[in-house]
Order: structure tokens, then sequence, then C-alpha cells
């Protein structure tokens, strides 16, 4: 059981049937965008329990449109119950987290709709997340979005992030 379980508890195994984008063959130990958007580094993002890496390495991507796609091939292990984070685990035992936003827990769910379930498992490229990011940046919240891998010291070393624009599925990091 990782730290995604542990956080977020564990659930029934089922398939999902997702929208998603054109597949591609995942490497082992590669995270791929989930958004469209630009990556900045970890370091840059506002809120400092990610930007120190407590909740693992990784990178914030602003989001220009609201599609959470899942970066990797993998199970949900986690959907927190206002649809702005998510968990998953990879094959090789890859935990991945997204958390969209900063602070969005407190919208309670408003602009927010998860399209998976814990137990799930999907396929690089499935629509995980709908999420308004007017709506989000109206009610005073950034949409700045997290892509992190808690178990990050049993992976490797992490390369250097693809920084700046993204398209979804194009490489952002991996482990060496």
């Amino acid at each position: 059981m990782g730290f995604l379980d542990n956080l977020f508890g564990n659930k029934e195994k089922t398939e999902s049937n997702t929208t998603a984008l054109n597949s591609i063959t995942c490497e082992p130990k590669t995270i791929y965008s989930p958004l469209k958007g630009t990556v900045i580094p970890l370091s840059n993002v506002s809120d400092p329990v990610f930007a120190e890496e407590v909740m693992g390495p990784g990178v914030g991507i602003q989001p220009e449109e609201g599609k959470l796609y899942a970066p990797v091939d993998g199970e949900i292990v986690s959907v927190f119950p206002t649809g702005h984070a998510i968990g998953m685990t990879t094959g090789d035992g890859m935990e991945v987290l997204l958390h969209i936003g900063i602070d969005t827990v407190q919208l309670e769910g408003d602009g927010f709709h998860a399209l998976v379930k814990q137990g799930d498992h999907v396929k690089a490229g499935e629509l995980l997340v709908e999420f308004d990011c007017a709506k989000i940046k109206e009610k005073g919240y950034q949409t700045t979005t997290m892509v992190l891998v808690p178990n990050a010291a049993l992976m490797g070393t992490m390369s250097q992030p693809k920084l700046g624009s993204v398209e979804p599925l194009e490489q952002i990091f991996n482990f060496l």
C-alpha cells in the first residue's frame, strides 16, 4: 500500500470508459503532460506545500483549458471527493498525484467534474477531470495544476523537466 492509498484509501477495481486523446506507448518511469498549458518549475508554485516538494517532486502547469488527462497508464487509486485531486499508480509502482489549483479544495467541488473513480484502469490520454478555469479564477483561486510523484525516492533521479508551452501527452519528465 503506497502513499496515495494511505492518503485517499483504496476501493474496488473497474475499467474506465472515459474520453481519450490519441493513445501513446508510455515509457517506464515517465510522466507525460496531463494538460495543455505552460509548465513551470514546482519551486515557482505559490503554495509552499507544493513548492517545497512536501508531496513529492514534479512540476506545475498553468492550464489553457479545463481538461485533465491521465499522464500515464495506470490505476486510479484516489479521487478526492471535490474532484480537484486524483492519485494514480503505474504498473512499475510509480505514484502520481494530480492536484488542480491552489487551495481549490475550498470550492467544495464547484467547477470540477471527475469522470473516473477509484479502481478505474486508464491509459495515458484518457480524460480524468473537466474543470471550469474561469469559475475557479472568478472565485479567487489559481488554476496552476501540480503533477507530482510522491514516491520519487523509489524511482531514481528525476530528469530536468520540460518547461514552457506543452500539449497533452508531451513528455515532461522521467526518472533515470
